[in-house]
Formats: C-alpha cells, sequence, structure tokens
C-alpha cells in the first residue's frame, strides 16, 4: 500500500469523518412510523389510550375573536375508539357535538342536525384520543418532513396526506416525545384561506396515560379558543344514552275544528 505524506494523511482523515458522520445521520434518521410509535409510547401507549374504558373531563374555554371575546365551560365525554361528545356553553352561544361510532351530528344554533365532511372527520378524531392514531384510516398516511424549530422548541414533522382533504402537519417535541402542535391551511365558508393551528401543552398523568390540560386554536388571525381542563376522570361508568342523537321535537298539532270556531265567534 502506498504511503502517504503527513498533510495528505490529514485530508484523508477529514474525509473519513465526514463520511462516518453522513453514516450516523443516515443510521439514526428516523421514519415517520418510528416517530409515531415513540410519541405514543410517550403518550402511554396505543394499547392504553384505547384500552380505557372512558375518559371524562370538564374545563373553562375562553374566546377571543372580531366579535369580542366570551368565556364559559366545555364538557366532553370519549368512549376511546368508539363514541364521543363535547359540550361548549357560552351562555351566547351553546352547541352540543357528537360521534355515535357510525355518523356525528350536533345540537347548536341551526337546531339538530347530521354533520358530514370534514366536521364529522374533526368531530370522530375527538374520539381516537391522540391525532395520531387517525393516522392510516380513510386512506390517510404520514411522511416525515425535515425538523423544524418553532418558539425555541425542537420538533419531529410529520405530514399526514388523505383523500380529498388538506394536508396536516405534526409537531412532535423532541425533549418528550409529545404531540404539541398541529397545523394546517384550510378554506373556510366565512374567513377564505386561512391556517389553523392547534397547540397542546401542560401534558399530566391520568391513569396509565398522559392528556394535554391546556388546548389552544388559532384560526389565522381572526379567533382564537384555549380550553383549560380543570377535572378529568378515567375509566369510570358512563351513561351511553348521551352519544345518541334525539328526536326533533313534532311539530304543533293544529287546533281542533270547534276550538277554531269558538275562537271565530270570540273574533280571534
Amino acid at each position: 500500500m502506498k504511503s502517504l505524506s503527513c498533510g495528505k494523511w490529514i485530508k484523508a482523515c477529514a474525509l473519513l469523518g465526514v463520511a462516518l458522520s453522513l453514516s450516523a445521520s443516515t443510521a439514526f434518521a428516523q421514519t415517520a412510523e418510528e416517530v409515531i410509535e415513540k410519541s405514543l409510547k410517550a403518550q402511554g401507549g396505543k394499547a392504553a389510550l384505547m384500552g380505557l374504558k372512558a375518559i371524562e373531563r370538564k374545563g373553562d374555554v375562553a374566546v377571543d375573536g372580531a366579535f369580542g371575546q366570551m368565556e364559559g365551560s366545555v364538557e366532553e365525554i370519549v368512549i376511546p375508539g368508539k363514541k364521543a361528545m363535547r359540550a361548549l356553553d357560552l351562555a351566547v352561544f351553546v352547541q352540543k357535538d357528537c360521534w355515535t361510532g357510525e355518523a356525528a351530528w350536533r345540537d347548536g344554533m341551526n337546531g339538530i342536525q347530521d354533520i358530514e365532511g370534514d366536521e364529522a372527520i374533526q368531530i370522530k378524531q375527538a374520539a381516537m384520543v391522540s391525532p395520531l392514531l387517525m393516522i392510516g384510516q380513510d386512506e390517510s398516511s404520514a411522511k416525515k418532513l425535515d425538523d423544524e424549530k418553532v418558539e425555541d422548541i425542537d420538533y419531529y414533522v410529520l405530514e399526514v396526506s388523505a383523500k380529498d382533504r388538506p394536508a396536516v402537519k405534526m409537531y412532535i417535541d423532541k425533549a418528550d416525545d409529545l404531540l404539541k402542535r398541529v397545523t394546517l391551511t384550510q378554506n373556510n365558508p366565512q374567513f377564505g384561506e386561512v391556517e389553523i393551528v392547534t397547540g397542546m401543552t401542560d401534558y399530566a398523568d391520568y391513569g396509565p396515560v398522559k392528556l394535554a390540560n391546556k388546548q389552544t386554536i388559532a384560526i389565522g388571525e381572526v379567533l382564537s379558543i384555549e380550553t383549560t381542563y380543570t377535572e378529568t376522570k378515567v375509566d369510570g361508568e358512563v351513561d351511553e344514552k348521551v352519544f345518541e342523537k334525539p328526536e326533533e321535537p313534532a311539530p304543533a298539532a293544529d287546533a281542533p275544528a270547534e276550538e277554531k270556531k269558538d275562537d271565530a265567534k270570540d273574533g280571534k
């Protein structure tokens, strides 16, 4: 083997160091599947999350938008993987959303109605406890993007795509492997094209799993919603009637003919 001069030897060692560095970074690069698995494990594991009998939560909600500020309360009941209910009470705005296991419905300002499309998917997602558990359903798939730093936090970033739906970016905190941020760009009938950013923080242990105690939702710069959970109960008994869609009240029947005649006599 031909001997190398001192200078060439130093250059060769430098090149070798670069090659080994690249090899190491490739060896430790994580796939989307590995990131998802680590994050679910950090939250207690898929089996633990889906194995809970029920999750019941209550909390405070603060809304800030062009219409002013409102405060109220929220109640949520989830049977993981099966059913979900969220009741929001802001005094001037009251709404209840449910996923029955087969369909979504809402009781709100427009009465009781069936919900479909993206809104139904969002209501269904609550039953999955973590958005990561939705990946693979409805022909959705995830790919790993370049890591990002947002507000001094280093994140693994996943892009989740599904047919006929906007792509969603999920940010997993490298420090603890927990999902902390979700973003998507959506065409909203009221606000046009806006970026929706959801944050999940203040995780705490509840039985075998970790759940976020604070959630923030920002719809562009026009609306922000902050939920702080103050009560959480896992594995309690739940009356599943809470998820059932109520029947529309029957229209008032016409007054009997005789009653109408009497009203006519009285000039009514």
